[in-house]
């Protein structure tokens, strides 16, 4: 386990309870106490079933939705922190690209999000784009990218601002199986590369290939943490 400065997430009893229907008000627990860590330089998979919590997680982790008990912390900060979230790259589920954006467009609007400047993001776009097996792609209007293209795409703009941490969710969600094999050696790559990483996946084989640890979440609660 990593020790407390080493730590780029911690999660310690994190609940948060939706409040459903507009008459009948029904509260919906969807995350019931939640604690985990994840160290720097560590690749980090989240398993379980769809509506298990983990996409509430990462919206909470990130700032996008409140919690409603616990702490938590993102690289060193308490989470919502506007520094330490422009550190994270994320890569969200179901992601869709304004369709009039070219490949390289679409990273030059991301990467302006970032704050970086229109000399550096035409910098390094070819070579991301290369490195996502894209770099034939670049001027196609992502409308005619594919799902698994469109998902490349995703996790080239998580990656454009060269963040400290890259939050995936189910990266290779719609990727062919020599796409997700890319996928994977894209990962490493990132980890060699001294990133961390945090995957948020519920396909068992993928998170088994590339996480040095796993937890597992179902209807709110981690069941099991370990290698």
């Amino acid at each position: 386990m990593a020790t407390t400065s080493d730590l780029v997430i911690e999660v310690n009893d994190i609940r948060k309870t939706y409040v459903d229907g507009l008459f009948r008000r029904r509260r919906v627990e969807a995350l019931k106490g939640v604690s985990l860590q994840l160290g720097r330089g560590e690749v980090f998979g989240l398993l379980g079933p769809n509506g298990a919590g983990k996409t509430t997680l990462i919206k909470v982790l990130l700032g996008i939705v409140r919690k409603s008990g616990g702490r938590a912390s993102l690289l060193g900060s308490p989470i919502g922190n506007r520094r330490s979230r422009s550190r994270v790259g994320f890569l969200p589920e179901s992601h869709r690209f304004p369709q009039h954006h070219t490949g390289l467009t679409a990273l030059e609007h991301f990467g302006g999000l970032s704050g970086m400047s229109l000399r550096e993001i035409r910098q390094k776009t070819p070579g991301l784009l290369e490195m996502v097996g894209l770099g034939e792609w670049g001027k196609t209007p992502v409308k005619k990218y594919s799902k698994g293209m469109q998902q490349r795409l995703g996790l080239a703009q998580a990656m454009i601002h060269d963040p400290d941490l890259l939050i995936l969710d189910e990266p290779t969600d719609g990727v062919d199986p020599v796409g997700r094999k890319e996928m994977r050696d894209i990962i490493q790559r990132l980890k060699n590369d001294g990133k961390t990483i945090f995957i948020n996946s519920h396909l068992l084989q993928e998170v088994e290939l590339v996480c040095d640890r796993v937890a597992i979440l179902d209807k709110g609660r981690v069941r099991r943490e370990g290698s």
